[in-house]
């Protein structure tokens, strides 16, 4: 499939579709191909390769799926995106479409833009499948096996060690995907973050196709397994795993990957909530102590102004005094009035005292809460510095013990 231009082949009976499909897409840079059912459309797409395939699932003869599977037992046309057109919207006819290889499903009637939506999707998912795939075949040559000589419940309870050490949630998924990929099995899986958004993971490095999706969203997630041939989607409440290729064609191996699965995604589904509320007490601990800081700041200066204030009134009495017995000198006052106004000051003097020595009492009872949030703050940086420096410690120590090379069993 090139950026400059698209082949596009529309395998359908129904001759207005054709036409709907021919209408929406065609242009400069997109050719449609038409063909009125299951035989011509196989005998069109290995004449000439197209770069999309629009497949109509009910057609007379053999109907979409025996075509979808045919083409993708076909060495030419067995990468090539096909998109079913029915009239069914069901999760079984979804299943059944992803069963057979299909990458999207679009229910009839369609909107032209919601075809066109699809197309471009699939002309995006395509190049960069193609160009994943080409670096993960390169990475994985020169990949190391993880745990050697591990039994298959020996990697599960290695994962559930290892998970400990995961400080979010990519590195989670990335370490499930080494442990499945001893089992030698190829998955993708949707994790719930905590503001409810779905994240979307792939054990084979590549994108997730439009129907893995919907097949994940739309299953029933009350049940904790639901199996279609050769796939498994295994449900959590945060985390829903689908495997692509469950060994059928070995009994025993098929019964053991199924008990472990479980163990795998419930260690997942655990560590999300925990990762959760570890950011929350983080988060709470760091406004609390911001909090403890900040009315340590207040009370300080509050106390700060009392004693500046009482100072102040103090002095200004004082002078005030000081004024007054050199203005009676000056004003001839009879001893009378003197002594009247003097005990009238001396009054005045008196209650202000008592108020100030108020604001000591206050000063004194904020000091001993100050003393006090001091004693706070301290402990709860300790205890924050404390946990994480834990959180630290432990990491880097489950990430010593993930080198080593230990047997379990």
């Amino acid at each position: 499939m090139t950026a400059t231009h698209i082949d596009i082949l529309a395998i359908d009976d129904d001759k207005f579709i054709q036409k709907v499909i021919i209408k929406s897409l065609q242009s400069d840079t997109i050719t449609i191909r038409t063909a009125n059912d299951g035989e011509l459309g196989i005998e069109e797409a290995t004449h000439k390769v197209p770069d999309i395939i629009l497949l109509d699932v009910e057609m007379p003869g053999i109907n979409g799926y025996e075509v979808c599977d045919r083409l993708r037992n076909i060495e030419v046309t067995k990468e090539v995106p096909i998109v079913f057109l029915s009239s069914h919207s069901s999760l079984r006819e979804r299943m059944q479409g992803y069963e057979v290889g299909g990458d999207d499903y679009l229910v009839k009637p369609f909107e032209k833009e919601n075809l066109i939506a699809r197309v471009q999707i699939l002309v995006k998912y395509h190049n960069e499948r193609q160009e994943l795939r080409e670096q993960y075949e390169l990475a994985n040559k020169n990949a190391l096996t993880a745990m050697t000589g591990s039994s298959e419940l020996g990697l599960a309870i290695r994962f559930m060690e290892k998970s400990l050490a995961f400080t979010n949630i990519n590195d989670l998924a990335q370490g499930l995907f080494e442990s499945t990929d001893q089992f030698n099995i190829d998955c993708c899986m949707m994790i719930t973050d905590n503001n409810h958004k779905a994240l979307w993971y792939s054990s084979e490095s590549t994108t997730i196709s439009p129907l893995e999706k919907e097949l994940i969203e739309m299953c029933d997630k009350e049940s904790r397994f639901v199996d279609f041939s050769s796939r498994t989607i295994v449900n959590f409440p945060r985390a829903s795993l689908l495997v692509k290729n469950m060994p059928l064609e070995d009994l025993e191996s098929y019964g053991r990957i199924k008990d472990l699965l479980p163990i795998l995604i419930s260690a997942v589904n655990s560590k999300i909530s925990s990762l959760d509320t570890q950011e929350a007490l983080t988060s709470q601990s760091e406004h609390l102590l911001d909090s403890f800081k900040m009315i340590k700041g207040s009370l300080y200066q509050l106390g700060m102004t009392l004693v500046n204030n009482r100072e102040v009134s103090a002095a200004t009495m004082n002078k005030l005094v000081q004024d007054l017995n050199y203005d009676f000198l000056r004003m001839g006052l009879e001893e009378d009035q003197e002594t009247y106004l003097l005990t009238r000051i001396d009054s005045a003097i008196e209650e202000a005292g008592i108020e100030m020595d108020a604001g000591r009492e206050i000063r004194s009872s904020l000091t001993l809460i100050l003393h006090n949030l001091n004693g706070v703050v301290a402990k709860q940086t300790e205890l924050f510095n404390a946990f994480t420096e834990s959180l630290a410690t432990e990491a880097a120590e489950q990430s010593g013990d993930m080198d080593d090379n230990i047997e379990l069993f």
